[in-house]
């Protein structure tokens, strides 16, 4: 007698159990990173509702609320970022969030008390998770653009630029050189990826750096075009631009030299590689 049949029948009760013992909240999560947003907000909601103490269901509705885009969705979001944050204080998930959350809603409100909150609940964050870099990488950018009287400070800015470096140095270099651009020190920028390049001639992120630095100073246009096209030529590594990226860059260069018909080439070839290119499209719709 075959096992086969007795085998398959113990897997499909098996997967059915499992489908039973999910629960509201797996389902809503499994909506959330399917994208599904309007379902999965709709779950937390029912959740939220039954369970006011469930900072995972606080948390969750928060950040679909953040994917609704309409003009009070930041505001929406914040409320429940906060409730979730206020069931669990320790959770640096949740405080980092809540915290990017209320500095995007600060700077678009004019809110004083939206930016303390999230100045304060990212540095909560990183207290909690010294090592996690994206919030390090939002927390230097707050201090880097924000006006002293909010927490604003170059030298705390940079003190997070030297602790991501000293966690991950490549990352720490992109730190160090947006820090210059933000202060138009262009030349200084330069000469940190020059460094870089010493050591790896064909690393992608750096030429791609020098690229940033060209389009927003008046000059070492040539250097950029060189190095923007020697990354068309090489893979991109993992989590960096990609060559529709790239060829956004190449067609900003070109438009700034006025060069409108290699602009146009670079930015339908950026959607070419990607249609969905927003940066691309928006600047192909509006060259002149």
């Amino acid at each position: 007698m075959s096992l086969r049949p007795f085998s398959l029948a113990i897997g499909v009760i098996l997967t059915l159990a499992a489908a039973a013992l999910a629960s509201p909240l797996d389902d809503g999560i499994s909506l959330y990173r399917d994208k599904k947003y309007p379902a999965a907000r709709e779950a937390f909601e029912k959740i939220a509702t039954s369970d006011p103490k469930s900072a995972a269901a606080c948390y969750y509705l928060g950040m679909t609320l953040r994917h609704r885009g309409d003009a009070t969705a930041l505001d929406d979001a914040a409320r429940w970022l906060a409730k979730a944050v206020e069931l669990e204080p320790a959770n640096a998930t949740y405080l980092a969030d809540f915290g990017g959350t209320s500095l995007q809603l600060g700077e678009k409100t004019r809110s004083l008390s939206a930016v303390a909150k999230g100045r304060d609940a990212m540095i909560r964050a990183i207290e909690l998770t010294p090592d996690n870099l994206d919030v390090r990488e939002e927390l230097m950018q707050f201090y880097a653009r924000a006006p002293f009287f909010v927490g604003g400070s170059n030298a705390k800015a940079y003190a997070q630029a030297s602790e991501i470096r000293q966690r991950f140095p490549q990352r720490g270099l992109l730190a160090f050189v947006s820090l210059k651009i933000l202060e138009k020190k262009f030349d200084e920028a330069l000469a940190l990826c020059d460094d870089a390049l010493k050591a790896s001639p064909d690393n992608y992120v750096v030429l791609y750096q020098i690229g940033r630095i060209a389009e927003q100073s008046d000059g070492h246009g040539a250097r950029a075009l060189a190095a923007l096209r020697r990354c068309l030529e090489l893979t991109p590594p993992p989590n960096a631009p990609t060559h529709a990226s790239i060829q956004f860059r190449l067609g900003k260069l070109a438009e700034k030299k006025g060069d409108a018909a290699a602009a146009r080439a670079a930015y339908e070839s950026a959607l070419k590689l990607e249609p969905e290119h927003h940066a691309a499209a928006s600047a192909l719709a509006t060259l002149k």
